[in-house]
C-alpha cells in the first residue's frame, strides 16, 4: 500500500474516535460551537515547537496564503458545529462526505494543476459514493435552510484550507506548511475574543465541565491533533484530492464504534440498525473497499 494512503487511513480512524468524543462533549458539556472553535484554534502556536525540525521562512505572499488556509479551516469548524446544532448529524455528514472531495477536486485542478489518472478518477468516484451512502440516513426532522447553507460553506472552507495547505507544502516543506497555517488558526482565536458575548461563553465553559469531561476534552484534542498531523502529512506527499476522498473510511469506523458504544451510552449515541440500513451500509463498504483496492494496485 502507498505510504500516504496508509497515513490517511490511520488519520481518519483517529478522526472517527474524535467524532465520538465531540458528540459526547457537545451533548453533555458545552453546546455553543464558538467555544470548541476557540479552544481548538488557540493551540495553533504550540506547533512552533516543530520549528527546529525544518521550519522555513516564507515569502510575504506565501505566508498570507498559509494564514488564509489555516483560518479557513477554523472558520469552517464554526459553520460545521453550527449546522449540526440546527439539524441532525445524519443530514450533515453526507454533505461533508460528498462536497469536501468535490470542492477539493475542482480547486486542486485549477490551483494546483493536480490531475488524476483514470484509475484514480474511478477510485475517487467509488470512495465519495461510498462515503455519502455510508453517512446517509432517512430523517423526518426536515431540513433547516440555514443549516444546509452552513454545511455547504463549511465543506467549501475545509476544501480551500486543505488545497492551500498543499500549495504551501509544494512551495516549502511539511513542517513549514503545518506551522505557518496554524498561525491562521491562532488569529481566528484572537478575533473570537474581540466579541464580549463570545468571551463570556469561552470563559464560562471550564466552570461547567466536570474533571472527567475536561480530561476527555484534552484527550480528544490530542487525538485530533495527531489525526490532523497524519492527514496533513499524507496530503504533503500525496494527492490532496484522493486524501479527502478517503473520508469514507472515517464514516465506516464511526458507524462501527457508534453501534458498539450506543449500548453503553444510548442517550448520546444512537444507531438504529434495520435490514435496509444493513444493506445500505454493506454496499457503502463495498464501494469504499473497491476504491481503496484500486488505489493500492
Amino acid at each position: 500500500m502507498t505510504t500516504w494512503i496508509l497515513y490517511a487511513i490511520i488519520a481518519y480512524i483517529l478522526f472517527a474516535l474524535n467524532g465520538i468524543a465531540d458528540k459526547f462533549l457537545l451533548t453533555h458539556v458545552e453546546r455553543h460551537p464558538i467555544v470548541f472553535v476557540f479552544y481548538t484554534s488557540i493551540t495553533g502556536p504550540f506547533l512552533f515547537l516543530l520549528a527546529p525540525f525544518g521550519l522555513q521562512w516564507l515569502s510575504f505572499s506565501t505566508l498570507i496564503v498559509a494564514i488564509f488556509g489555516g483560518a479557513s479551516f477554523a472558520i469552517g469548524l464554526y459553520f460545521l458545529y453550527s449546522a449540526t446544532q440546527k439539524t441532525s448529524v445524519s443530514r450533515i455528514l453526507p454533505i461533508q462526505g460528498g462536497m469536501i472531495p468535490l470542492f477539493t477536486l475542482v480547486l486542486a485542478y485549477f490551483l494546483l494543476n493536480e490531475r488524476l489518472n483514470l484509475i484514480q478518477n474511478i477510485a475517487f468516484l467509488l470512495l465519495v459514493s461510498g462515503a455519502v451512502l455510508m453517512s446517509f440516513k432517512r430523517d423526518n426532522s426536515g431540513w433547516h435552510s440555514k443549516a444546509l447553507t452552513e454545511a455547504v460553506i463549511a465543506a467549501l472552507l475545509f476544501a480551500i484550507s486543505l488545497v492551500l495547505t498543499k500549495f504551501i507544502y509544494i512551495q516549502s516543506n511539511f513542517i513549514s506548511g503545518i506551522v505557518w497555517t496554524r498561525l491562521g488558526f491562532f488569529l481566528v482565536a484572537v478575533g473570537i475574543l474581540l466579541s464580549k458575548t463570545w468571551r463570556g461563553y469561552i470563559f464560562a465553559a471550564p466552570g461547567k465541565a466536570k474533571a472527567k469531561n475536561i480530561a476527555l476534552y484534552y484527550a480528544a484534542r490530542l487525538n485530533g491533533g495527531l489525526a490532523g498531523l497524519l492527514q496533513n502529512y499524507a496530503i504533503s506527499i500525496g494527492s490532496v484530492t484522493i486524501v479527502n476522498a478517503l473520508q469514507g473510511v472515517q464514516f465506516t469506523f464511526l458507524l462501527a464504534m457508534t453501534v458498539i458504544l450506543s449500548t453503553y451510552f444510548p442517550n448520546v449515541l444512537k444507531e438504529k440498525i434495520t435490514g435496509t440500513i444493513l444493506i445500505q451500509k454493506f454496499i457503502a463498504i463495498i464501494l469504499i473497499t473497491s476504491g481503496l483496492v484500486m488505489l493500492t494496485k
